[in-house]
């Protein structure tokens, strides 16, 4: 009988293996493989032409980023657009959230409303916002010059100081759907009776909200931080689609001044060696996570 069980067993195991094996090639296929290849090649000479490597350059790509503004300049403004759009991301969507999960009425046709922004395609929604920000034509200034806030009209995306700014305002807009939507799945699975313990025992709404709702959704706001983290560092579409990393490389980040090095000037291998930079930014991002969770755990 246990020979029986033990053979049952084993089948089940290979049955599962066979089910997961076309995932598992599609992702080292389709992920695995170029990212190894994408950092070996940050170590090799490779002509624009060809796909394969003729000269080792040891770290050179890697020192000539030293003295490359172009890419110190993108690695703070990838930092800075990080930092910025994950905190607003995650405190509006909190705001959101909270208000979501009140009871009032019309309150499912306002869930439904809110995830418009979420479902408008990133390169759509690039259009859309560039042109409300278009100097001569755009909605905005055409709403601030009727509130008498500006007396002229001011170029959002092609002046260094504002562009930036603007690509992030609509990067929360994009985001924060899909955060107050999560977050408030967390809030619905916390014991509404605690609610009602701590209102009967005075609890003003503040400390409700920090011994009660905060610790009720953490677990899940640090792996949503996590992930809108690793996505805002990564994002490409909204900047290259609205300014190219204009004007005066204003609005340069690391994945966009990568993906302009690679296929615009094919400078594939040096553009390889900055992916591999970022790789490793969101590597020790992970790590701390992981680090995190696995200590919380304890």
């Amino acid at each position: 009988m246990k020979s029986k069980n033990k053979a049952y067993s084993l089948n089940r195991s290979k049955f599962a293996y066979i089910l997961i094996a076309p995932g598992v090639f599609l992702v080292v296929v389709i992920l695995i493989y170029p990212l190894i290849r994408g950092v070996i090649s940050s170590f090799f000479y490779q002509q624009p032409a060809s796909m394969q490597f003729s000269k080792f350059a040891g770290v050179s790509f890697y020192k000539q980023l030293l003295n490359d503004e172009i890419f110190l300049l993108s690695l703070k403004n990838s930092f800075y657009w990080t930092i910025i759009i994950v905190i607003f991301q995650y405190l509006i969507g909190l705001g959101i959230a909270l208000i979501l999960n009140q009871d009032f009425a019309g309150r499912g046709i306002y869930r439904s409303l809110i995830l418009i922004p979420w479902v408008v395609p990133n390169i759509a929604a690039a259009m859309t916002w560039k042109w409300i920000y278009a100097g001569q034509y755009g909605i905005l200034n055409y709403i601030l010059k009727s509130l008498h806030i500006i007396q002229k009209e001011i170029d959002w995306l092609g002046n260094a100081s504002t562009a930036l700014p603007a690509i992030m305002v609509t990067s929360i807009w994009k985001g924060v759907p899909f955060i107050a939507l999560v977050l408030l799945a967390a809030l619905q699975v916390i014991d509404k009776t605690q609610y009602e313990v701590a209102t009967i025992e005075g609890a003003r709404a503040f400390q409700i909200f920090r011994y009660i709702t905060l610790p009720g959704i953490k677990n899940i706001s640090i792996t949503l931080i996590l992930l809108i983290t690793i996505w805002t560092f990564n994002q490409i579409d909204l900047i290259y689609v609205m300014t190219k990393g204009g004007p005066q490389n204003s609005t340069q980040v690391i994945p966009v001044y990568t993906y302009i090095l690679a296929f615009d000037f094919f400078m594939f291998n040096y553009a390889a060696a900055i992916g591999s930079i970022g790789l490793v930014i969101i590597g020790i991002v992970s790590i701390a996570y992981i680090r995190y969770t696995a200590k919380d755990d304890k």
